[in-house]
């Protein structure tokens, strides 16, 4: 049976699932069909998130349409992403088995896989494909090359970046770093699939199930079904084609609210900092962004980060955000080899 015939198939089942009548009513009311998870808060407090049966079910659809494109029978695919109390990692499992592909789900606790055993995964079972946020990808690949390892000589060739808004120019760099070619999918932790890549690598909204605004007009917080998400997105008007064709809407993830500040043209992003940071062909895929005080504050990593070259660098970086998006930013550059105790 080929994938399409597969998939197909799937998405014919999951349907039937969908139109199935309900359950029995229970003391007058409709026994619950739902998934638990939580969420933190802008104060880093936990809320409860439900997911009704149908609901959970249309995520999955979407997702398994979209990684259908990018995988099939014969990968091996580690699944690198949250499992306790979200809703990410069990759908992406779930979802890989409908491609038809093979799955190591080994989360993102370091607790019972840590990075050095999944490297020896990856060798051991011929991994072809990851699925994982930016940062663990490019933290693997950092601790391959600190292994004497060269990531981009792995079997890997497939990476599907999420839970992590990130630039075109950033995921550019982590399939540079494996030889591998990078995808992205994005959700928010109510709602693990929202928008899926199309084969120019643009977003899609999943718009025949969500109704979506920005508040503020093109660029600013989403807004799904009525709901805040607490994220910064940039929507693009319903005029405006993607060059794949699609009638859906392009979605660019600019991540969380609390990471933006307002500049002088409008909202600017810690996404849009990244674009400007990885103008600069020197730097690691590594990238953190905090804003404290209403000033960036960005960690970098380089091959050497005490070499007159790296001084001119920081200072490049810094006048470059500045210029193009007329805000202020403090640039630390670490070395390769400290990232993993850099300052956030």
């Amino acid at each position: 049976m080929t994938t399409t015939t597969s998939l197909a198939t799937h998405y014919e089942q999951f349907l039937e699932l969908l139109t199935r009548a309900p359950r029995p009513a229970v003391d007058g009311r409709d026994a619950p069909r739902a998934r638990y998870g939580e969420r933190v808060d802008p104060s880093g407090g936990t809320q409860p998130i439900v997911l009704t049966r149908d609901e959970w079910i249309r995520n999955q659809i979407d997702l398994t349409l979209a990684l259908g494109r990018l995988l099939t029978e014969d990968d091996v695919v580690v699944s690198a992403v949250p499992y306790e109390l979200s809703f990410t990692g069990a759908e992406v499992d779930r979802v890989i088995e409908m491609v038809g592909a093979s799955v190591i789900s080994v989360g993102t606790s370091g607790t019972i896989c840590p990075m050095p055993r999944l490297l020896g995964l990856i060798e051991q079972y011929e991994v072809t494909a990851l699925v994982c946020s930016p940062s663990f990808a490019a933290e693997l690949a950092g601790l391959a090359v600190s292994l004497g390892k060269r990531p981009a000589d792995s079997t890997v060739r497939t990476i599907v970046c999420v839970g992590e808004a990130c630039s075109t120019e950033r995921l550019d760099r982590i399939g540079a770093a494996w030889a591998a070619r990078t995808s992205a999918l994005y959700g928010t932790p109510s709602t693990p699939t929202v928008a899926v890549a199309c084969d120019h690598g643009a977003l899609h909204l999943c718009d025949h199930r969500l109704r979506a605004e920005v508040r503020g007009g093109l660029r600013g917080e989403l807004v799904l079904d009525g709901t805040p998400t607490g994220e910064v997105v940039e929507l693009w008007p319903a005029d405006r084609r993607c060059d794949c064709g699609s009638p859906s809407r392009v979605l660019v993830p600019l991540g969380s609210v609390e990471s933006a500040v307002r500049g002088p043209d409008g909202l600017v992003s810690a996404v849009d900092v990244e674009r400007i940071v990885f103008g600069h062909r020197r730097l690691a895929p590594h990238f953190a962004c905090a804003v404290r005080d209403g000033t960036f504050h960005v960690t970098c990593a380089v091959a050497d980060s005490d070499t007159p070259a790296a001084d001119a660098m920081r200072r490049a970086i810094r006048g470059g955000i500045d210029e193009a998006l007329g805000v202020e930013a403090e640039v630390t550059l670490v070395g390769v080899q400290d990232w993993s105790t850099a300052p956030s």
